[in-house]
């Protein structure tokens, strides 16, 4: 069958698996604290994801659950336990998360989508994404299944759900279906592809009897004796004996292959998309897991021609992607453990394989990011921006700060590193008044004070400044820091004993880029004595007031920052800061620069 140039395009679009990637995650595994090689095929699987995705230590954070679904002409010949009907109904109950594949999705924590892409009824439910080819297939025992164009229309309906995916930011497809005779549509796509007797193939399905098994087996039989598909064009037949579904699921696997996604194949229908795309494109084949092996007779016979072997063998015959579900939380689990596990030189525990080949590891290139991001590109770029946002504001209107967005601001502070996990810090909430007045004397006092390091001219300019906005702000918070919190011998601090202080400071711009992120201004106020400050707010002597910040909304977030602006200093050259090696040796050209 002929395909358009950009079909033809894509078959070529797969790229290999990253083999550097996979080189170091096997050289991981075998660091890590445990007998090599003890944990099976698990091991071997980790490594096949380190590759699809280009990581040493790869996560599945967005897993995403597709079912396709469509009726099939064929379903006519009586060669289902269920009539057409049920197709729309079972779809209807995944939509309202009340069929087996949405409560297997909600345990595993995948999100679910069900595309209608030629269900023969209406579909009663909004959330069914619709890209219907057509009202079922035509009966493929009077002929071909479906149309060239359709058989495209319904490759491209599978590419652009995966594709929309990906801009979602899932990062692994789960493929299952809906749609009554499609396994024998699959058993006709089986027997043409591999090759084998029709007898090989056909099963029970959703449970026929033994008579209408018989019956089933005539059917698939007269179709290929009608259509005469070639075996050695899936695209044939996938035209002639095939199911919209089935080609939706080739289009979703090509696309998962060609974006480097990995895909969690379910049961005897999903493997013949998957059987249909290989043959087609064999640079896919790595990009596929099988979740279980179902007790369709079909099944193993494609998993073998896959070279697959199955998570599972649960003698499972449901479809809706329910098997793969299942396998899902061994495919999680397998890369948590790759990820935090301890390696023998992590844990200090003696290896009894002896050192790892890391040597080897460094002449070969790369991949230049090689663990997951954990973050959407969008996730990432917003947390780039609130840093680049930050500013230190001194001007407030009066409205006050919800108490929701206090307490998010508050606990992005407490969550701040802090050596030795000592959490040195105490917020203290200021909102009185009369407070806010003793401590902006405090504080104006010292600005005074301050004055006299300058000369002249510059004096002037900074009595001019405004340096805090203690009475504008609705909030003043004191930040405090204990030293002796976590006992005389704190983990890490023993050389460095003001990392105490430098962990507050950590817990200070958690609030700060909190707060900006919230369009909260924040305002660090430094300019006190301590024993001043404990006595306004009656902190205990071991207790050192670290900052006063004054947190409010603001009119005006300035594009850089005010001391900047108001011509006090300019930032520095980061290249002039940044040395390599040894101290005063720059930067290579080209290393530590941003574009």
């Amino acid at each position: 069958m002929g395909l358009s140039a950009q079909w033809r395009a894509r078959l070529g679009a797969v790229p290999p698996l990253d083999g550097s990637a996979m080189h170091r995650a096997q050289a991981r595994l075998d660091d890590l604290t445990k007998p090599r090689g003890s944990l099976g095929r698990l091991e071997s699987l980790v490594v096949q994801v380190a590759g699809i995705r280009g990581q040493i230590a790869p996560r599945i954070t967005q897993p995403l659950t597709l079912i396709f679904a469509a009726d099939h002409g064929v379903a006519k010949e009586g060669v289902s336990a269920y009539d057409q009907e049920v197709t729309e109904e079972m779809v209807v109950n995944a939509a309202m998360g009340s069929a087996v594949c949405s409560v297997l999705a909600r345990g595993a924590g995948s999100d679910l989508w069900v595309i209608d892409v030629g269900v023969r009824r209406l579909v009663r439910h909004p959330g069914v994404r619709v890209r219907k080819v057509g009202l079922g297939t035509a009966n493929l025992v009077r002929g071909p299944a479906m149309t060239a164009a359709e058989l495209e229309e319904a490759l491209e309906a599978g590419w652009q759900t995966v594709s929309e995916a990906i801009g979602q930011g899932y990062d692994l497809v789960i493929l299952g279906e809906m749609g009554i005779g499609n396994t024998t549509a699959a058993s006709a796509m089986s027997a043409c592809l591999l090759g084998m007797a029709t007898s090989d193939v056909v099963g029970p399905g959703t449970g026929v009897d033994a008579d209408r098994l018989a019956r089933k087996c005539a059917v698939v039989d007269a179709a290929l004796t009608i259509n005469r598909p070639d075996g050695g064009d899936a695209w044939d037949v996938l035209q002639k004996v095939g199911g919209f579904e089935i080609a939706a699921m080739t289009g979703a696997v090509m696309a998962a292959a060609a974006h480097r996604m990995p895909i969690l194949l379910d049961g005897v229908t999903t493997a013949t998309a998957a059987l249909a795309a290989v043959r087609v494109a064999p640079a896919v084949r790595p990009y596929l897991i099988a979740g279980h092996c179902s007790s369709e007779p079909a099944h193993a016979h494609l998993l073998q021609a896959l070279q697959l072997a199955p998570l599972l063998d649960l003698d499972l015959r449901l479809g809706e992607a329910s098997g793969a579900l299942l396998a899902l939380p061994l495919l999680t689990q397998a890369l948590k453990m790759m990820a935090e596990t301890a390696t023998f030189s992590d844990a200090r525990v003696s290896n009894p394989h002896g050192p790892t080949n890391e040597g080897d590891q460094r002449r070969e290139p790369r991949p230049e990011v090689p663990v997951a991001l954990g973050f959407s590109a969008a996730e990432k770029e917003a947390v780039y921006k609130v840093i680049e946002a930050r500013r230190d504001i001194r001007t407030f209107l009066p409205d006050p700060i919800p108490d929701d967005i206090l307490a998010r601001i508050l606990d992005a502070g407490h969550r701040g590193p802090s050596v030795g996990f000592m959490q040195p810090w105490n917020f203290l909430v200021i909102r009185d008044l009369k407070t806010r007045q003793r401590l902006q004397e405090l504080v104006e006092r010292e600005r005074v004070i301050a004055g006299a390091h300058y000369p002249d001219p510059q004096r002037d300019y900074y009595l001019r400044l405004k340096v805090e906005g203690l009475l504008d702000a609705p909030i003043t918070l004191c930040v405090t820091n204990d030293s002796t919190r976590g006992g005389p011998h704190v983990l890490g601090r023993n050389t460095i004993p003001e990392t105490d202080v430098m962990s507050t400071a950590c817990a200070i711009e958690n609030m700060w880029l909190a707060a900006r992120a919230e369009g909260v201004a924040m305002g660090w106020v430094s300019m006190y004595r301590k024993e001043d400050v404990r006595q306004v707010l009656g902190i205990p002597d071991h207790v050192d007031p670290v900052a006063l910040l004054t947190i409010g909304f603001t009119a005006y977030f300035p594009e850089i920052p005010v001391l900047e602006r108001v011509g006090w200093r300019q930032r520095l050259d980061l290249r002039s800061l940044v040395y390599e090696e040894r101290w005063g040796v720059p930067l290579s050209p080209g290393k530590g620069e941003s574009e």
